[in-house]
């Protein structure tokens, strides 16, 4: 994890389905002590304005680890890292991880997708993953290096690409190009929440 970038001050949105989160991992753990740490993940869509895709074919971000990491090299997830207890609440470690990775500001907090992905590391630490949806500063990119609507710029030690996908292109991605199957259903029903809620939107 690199620490040589910090987020810019900028005013994040909340929604209250999600502010019982806004707390530090000191105290999550206390209050869940079957877990031993927090990890957490970013869905981030294409925005809804931008005119390729169309609104009905979203695409979301991924990012590819690099091949020097030691867990899951070269596999595809959406940005995310684990939750520090230097981070002010866990949706904080969310903003930090998001800029660290890509170098995108979050601005929004939309969901919670999913209620969360046990894992364990080490042999004996268990980790919950709390996977949101969110929305980001729209600094559209005009540099022609980059590859889709904002400017990701990615962190070379911990991933070395990404790319923008549709659902289409998730479903049809075999067994070895996400972390685990375990999260490529996360960005499944990312997919099927961010469209159901364009709907009601409409």
């Amino acid at each position: 994890m690199s620490h040589s970038t910090s987020v810019a001050p900028i005013q994040i949105l909340i929604p209250p389905s999600i502010n019982h989160l806004a707390v530090s991992l000191t105290d999550y753990l206390r209050a869940h002590p079957s877990y031993g740490s927090v990890a957490v993940g970013a869905c981030i869509f294409t925005p809804s304005n931008d005119e390729v895709p169309r609104p009905d074919s979203p695409r979301l971000l991924l990012v590819q680890r690099a091949a020097t990491e030691r867990g899951f090299p070269n596999l595809w997830e959406v940005p995310g890292g684990g939750a520090e207890g230097t981070d002010p609440t866990i949706l904080h470690s969310v903003a930090r991880e998001v800029f660290e990775e890509t170098g995108l500001k979050l601005t929004r907090f939309v969901c919670a997708v999913g209620d969360g992905c046990q894992f364990i590391t080490g042999g004996s630490c268990k980790w919950n993953k709390l996977t949101f949806e969110i929305e980001v500063q729209q600094n559209h990119s005009t540099d022609a290096s980059h590859d889709g609507p904002l400017p990701v710029t990615l962190d070379p030690t911990e991933h070395q690409a990404y790319k923008w996908v549709t659902e289409e292109d998730l479903s049809q991605w075999g067994p070895g190009k996400i972390v685990t199957e375990e999260q490529r259903q996360i960005m499944l029903l990312a997919f099927q929440q961010h469209k159901e809620r364009a709907v009601r939107n409409t």
